[in-house]
């Protein structure tokens, strides 16, 4: 069973997934809506993407996730005899048996032909569709059995499906639409699949080219890291911040405040920091709590305005393994600088960075090993371990802390009992 792509909605696709525009973005989600209320089953498909979240549409379109809406979507675009809504159900989970048993498809593999014949027209988006349900291991439940015995290894399938993956992916990328560039990439690093370095920087620079500000962004990285291009990766952050991507804007963030690529202006970087920590970029969240922190710049050192921003990059869920932010904002908690003395909170987070002090950097590497001694030392946040207290007290001394020179000073070591203190 096969539908042709109405012109309102391959319009609709195209200016919500290759403009990148905002508005231009709503004019397509009003085409859809249009032609979904005039029964076109690829327009509720297409509609359901719209409200999946940062992972089917860009974030920057300003569209509500609603999970709940988005699979009642799904629903009736299968029921009215989309293939593209049946393989999207098939990805988000969302094709529950009794949908299978509605949808107007003898098998999964009917409808998954059916997407292949449109890809094989030349619908962009098909083309992207079929290459998921190549790439994600769709093609083990769409055939069935025998592939699953066909494939005894996770391996063994991806070196047959990725280059099939790949091939439609850069159809797709053809025309602009660059939403299974990620996919690629992992295809491109794997090394499953004939793709050379030519050939994957070729497409990176092509879409950036095109105006897609995610794109744009990675090649400005693939600038910095490959060939060290400041003037280069520095013009790409910029237009990918310009063209809306806002996280993009902590990249702009470093060039300033490294002077790679353009001046130095740590105003500058200040500026674009706030904008990516703003969008909730872990890193650039620290960077800004590291300005108030610090005083860096116009920004006064101001432990009270640091403390939020440290507390957001340390517990935001997407960071990575970057203790940092941990790191300054145990000291505000230990010291109550910018809120009250919180010794618990204090070590619960100096017990993380404990087994990472070597990279600590200076001179909070001796202000973190005084923490450590007085906690246990003292007993302050966790039980009284004198010992262990007194040796990171000798480290932090050994790295010029007067202070903990002071501590250290309140014990003394008996011939016989251990220490006490004086």
């Amino acid at each position: 069973m096969t539908h042709r792509i109405d012109e309102r909605v391959t319009k609709a696709v195209a200016l919500i997934w290759t403009s990148f525009d905002p508005e231009a973005m709503q004019q397509g989600y009003d085409l859809l809506t249009e032609a979904a209320e005039a029964g076109d089953p690829d327009a509720c498909c297409f509609l359901a993407r719209c409200h999946l979240g940062e992972a089917y549409v860009w974030s920057g379109g300003g569209f509500e996730t609603d999970e709940e809406e988005a699979a009642e979507l799904l629903r009736e675009s299968i029921e009215r005899g989309s293939a593209m809504g049946v393989l999207c159900a098939l990805r988000t989970g969302d094709l529950t048996p009794d949908e299978r048993e509605r949808m107007p498809f003898a098998s999964l593999k009917e409808a998954f032909d059916a997407v292949v014949a449109q890809a094989e027209a030349g619908d962009p988006f098909s083309r992207y569709v079929a290459g998921n349900a190549w790439f994600w291991g769709d093609l083990l439940e769409i055939e069935g059995p025998a592939w699953s015995d066909r494939f005894r290894t996770e391996e063994a399938y991806d070196r047959y499906a990725y280059p099939i993956a790949a091939r439609y992916y850069e159809q797709s990328f053809e025309s602009g639409l660059a939403n299974g560039f990620g996919n690629y990439r992992t295809i491109f690093e794997s090394g499953l699949a004939p793709i050379d370095e030519q050939t994957f920087e070729g497409w990176m620079k092509r879409l950036a080219a095109a105006g897609n500000p995610l794109v744009t962004n990675d090649y400005g990285i693939l600038l910095e890291t490959r060939y060290d291009d400041a003037a280069g990766a520095f013009a790409c952050y910029r237009k990918a911040f310009e063209l809306g991507d806002t996280e993009s804007a902590y990249n702009v963030g470093v060039c300033y405040g490294r002077g790679y690529g353009v001046a130095q202006d740590l105003d500058k970087a200040f500026e674009y920091y706030l904008a990516a920590a703003e969008a909730g970029h872990p890193k650039a969240q620290f960077a800004v709590g590291n300005f108030y922190f610090e005083g860096r710049g116009k920004i006064a050192q101001d432990p009270a305005r640091a403390l939020p921003w440290l507390e957001q990059a340390c517990y935001n869920e997407n960071a990575e393994d970057d203790f940092a932010p941990a790191v300054e904002l145990a000291l505000c908690y230990r010291n109550g600088w910018g809120c009250p003395r919180n010794d618990r909170r204090a070590f619960a987070l100096l017990e993380e960075i404990e087994e990472r002090i070597d990279e600590v950097w200076e001179p909070l590497d001796a202000q973190i090993c005084h923490a450590l001694g007085t906690a246990y030392a003292f007993g302050r946040g966790t039980e009284e371990d004198i010992p262990r207290g007194i040796a990171w007290l000798d480290r932090a001394i050994e790295l010029g802390s007067e202070e903990a020179a002071r501590d250290r000073a309140q014990f003394r070591k008996r011939l016989i009992g251990g220490w006490k203190r004086r």
